[in-house]
């Protein structure tokens, strides 16, 4: 059956790919409604995307850029599949392309600061990420400045920034799990212990989050209370070792350092 499941889907993809071609030739020749039929053919990406297909559904959404050259929410589709598929330097691009056409453009902005900081140049896409949040008003976009101003050592403004997109959603345990951390280095003791205690005790936390509450904890120097809180699913040496390590990070006095240093740990 999966067998006979596998071969459906590539043979509708091959067929659907072919249909598309004489579509893709009428774009590129101006056809009036190359617009609407792309918007069709980026809805078709996203379902071949959704069942698997990740490297069919990419070479649709590259001829649906390449068709609609003045398209500009085709290279942000672009630049999103890329991302997704781990293509850094080709999401850039896609990101780049899109702002040429609208330099304000939320989405493509938070895409381009999404994919800097992922490849290590995280001063440039906090810029990006800083213009795109205000602009898109989405949790997302806010807990990502957040974490990129981490990163950066610029603790006070990452606590605001994920302060914002706490209040845009605030049942989510990653976004106070995140903003709990960046207290922690910032040295706002009760608030991160407070913050990462509730995530822990959610009904809806997972191993990471009570991980996540070790650390915490380590870095404000409450080793006992972290050891006797200490998930089952973590040996005592694993749990001596995130203590250890989280206990070096808080002697550490440089702010990007111990951010660096935290996102290792966390990894």
């Amino acid at each position: 059956m999966y067998r006979t499941w596998t071969l459906i889907i590539i043979v509708a993809a091959a067929n659907v790919l072919g249909g598309c071609a004489g579509v893709l030739d009428a774009m590129k020749a101006g056809d009036d409604a190359g617009p609407g039929r792309a918007e069709g053919l980026a809805r078709l990406a996203a379902d071949i995307e959704s069942r698997g297909e990740s490297g069919t559904a990419l070479t649709l959404y590259q001829q649906i850029a390449a068709a609609s050259a003045d398209m500009l929410s085709a290279h942000v589709q672009l630049g999103g599949a890329y991302l997704r598929a781990g293509r850094i330097a080709p999401a850039i691009a896609a990101y780049r392309a899109a702002l040429a056409k609208s330099p304000e453009h939320g989405e493509a902005l938070l895409g381009l600061g999404t994919a800097l900081v992922r490849k290590g140049n995280i001063e440039e896409g906090v810029d990006a990420l800083g213009k795109a949040a205000p602009l898109v008003k989405t949790a997302v976009a806010y807990d990502r400045l957040g974490v990129a101003q981490t990163l950066c050592g610029r603790l006070q403004e990452a606590q605001a920034s994920l302060a914002s997109a706490h209040q845009l959603a605030p049942e989510d345990l990653d976004i106070m799990a995140n903003l709990a951390l960046t207290a922690a280095l910032a040295g706002d003791d009760d608030k991160a212990a407070s913050l990462m205690t509730e995530v822990a005790g959610s009904p809806k936390a997972e191993l990471r989050h009570r991980r996540n509450l070790m650390i915490v904890l380590g870095l404000l120097g409450r080793n006992d209370e972290a050891r006797a809180g200490a998930p089952n699913e973590l040996s005592a040496r694993e749990v001596q070792m995130l203590l250890s390590r989280a206990g070096a990070i808080r002697l550490m006095t440089d702010g990007k350092a111990r951010a660096k240093a935290l996102g290792v740990i966390m990894g």
